[in-house]
């Protein structure tokens, strides 16, 4: 997995949360959606999951898949961690950041991207990026089994990444299930979440 592809996926799969201009379709109102995510962010205190990602790209026949898990503890801390066909971690601790093989510390302009890309998430945890209207135009769909939200990137720097993001939310609990992301040179890229573990203690884990 190449480094854009997990800054890609990092940044994704909480900012799923933290998405805006939302156009809410079915019986919840846009209030009513808006209100019942940042309740259930605001009660996330800790969050332990497993990641599936498959990549297909064009001109490649066998799509790469990577496994791995994720870990938050409130209010700072952030680990991703793939352990799956490899080893490779980005780890968050306030601001301290860690990433690839070796967990090398960051500084520089990289230091710097994966700062904003640890404060984007953390924001999205907390819920204070869900009203934030510069990054996405959404639309949203209640199916009955999900809700089904469509991304449309309308920052620049998120345009130049992704044509489209199309996401899964649990209806009953709100949380991340499953998203699909088409990016700007062709490639597909799903993520399926599972095995969500809220509020647990994982210092043990860290």
């Amino acid at each position: 997995m190449k480094k854009t592809n997990i800054i890609i996926t990092v940044l994704v799969l909480l900012l799923a949360v933290g998405v805006s201009a939302v156009t809410l379709q079915g019986t919840q109102t846009v209030d009513e959606m808006t209100e019942s995510i940042v309740k259930a962010c605001s009660g996330i205190n800790s969050l332990k999951c497993d990641v599936a990602q498959t990549r297909t790209t064009p001109f490649i026949k066998e799509p790469s898949k990577s496994y791995g898990t994720m870990l938050y503890i409130k209010p700072s801390r952030f680990c991703l961690d793939y352990n799956d066909p490899y080893k490779w971690i980005l780890k968050v601790d306030g601001k301290n950041i860690v990433a690839g093989f070796d967990e090398a510390e960051l500084d520089g302009d990289i230091g710097r991207l994966y700062k904003s890309i640890s404060d984007m998430i953390l924001g999205c945890m907390s819920g204070e990026l869900l009203k934030d209207k510069r990054t996405f135009k959404v639309t949203v769909t209640d199916t009955g089994d999900e809700w089904k939200a469509v991304l449309i990137p309308v920052r620049r720097d998120m345009k130049k990444i992704f044509d489209q993001i199309e996401l899964g939310f649990d209806p009953q609990t709100r949380l991340l299930r499953r998203l699909v992301m088409n990016d700007s040179a062709g490639g597909i890229t799903e993520i399926l979440v599972s095995n969500v573990k809220l509020n647990g203690d994982y210092e043990a884990e860290w």
